[in-house]
């Protein structure tokens, strides 16, 4: 297999027809480039090039292989820019669980904004009122009610101001009568 810098070198000695403006673009020597398009040739089987004291020229060989060795290096140039990303823009997926009447009354906004000043970032957002396990569902952000009772999360308040509260009709207390506790309430649910 060849290597890609010997491409690179071949491709812009072609260009500009002589081993030594090739070799000054790239900050070497001659002999370095020489070298580079001597272990082309070897790994491909075919001359290249045709030297001279005093000329370079591309062989048919090499002008018939110039055009795919461009495109190979623009093709992984292409590929490089798609998967490099500037050092400030968040890219990915970030999966977040969050409670339905939280997720859709508070922090939908929040994730829309969020959104817009990360394009490239895709979220994927469960709403469930169920309490999602973050080591077992593939989630990487979980938002929740109450206090942090496991110590290996990390966990900040959100929105302490979210009080929740159960209220019940007139005609539901006077048939179970008032609950003074949770365990009361989850009596009258059998």
């Amino acid at each position: 297999m060849f290597r890609l810098e010997d491409l690179a070198l071949f491709v812009r000695a072609a260009a500009l027809s002589s081993f030594s403006d090739a070799a000054r673009e790239a900050g070497l020597q001659p002999a370095q480039v020489s070298a580079a398009i001597k272990r082309l040739e070897t790994t491909l089987n075919i001359r290249l090039f045709a030297r001279s004291t005093r000329s370079l020229r591309l062989t048919p060989e090499g002008e018939t292989w110039l055009p795919y060795a461009t495109q190979m290096l623009d093709t992984l140039h292409a590929g490089l820019q798609k998967i490099s990303t500037p050092d400030d823009e968040v890219r990915g997926t970030l999966q977040i669980a969050v409670p339905s009447d939280l997720g859709r009354n508070l922090l939908l906004r929040v994730f829309r904004a969020f959104r817009q000043r990360h394009p490239a970032l895709r979220l994927r957002i469960l709403f469930s009122d169920h309490r999602t396990d973050v080591f077992k569902d593939p989630v990487d952000v979980a938002f929740r009610y109450g206090d942090n009772d496991d110590a290996s999360f990390i966990s900040l308040p959100v929105a302490p101001e979210n009080r929740r509260m159960l209220v019940a009709s007139p005609g539901w207390i006077a048939e179970h009568g008032e609950p003074k506790t949770l365990e009361d309430l989850a009596g009258t649910m059998r």
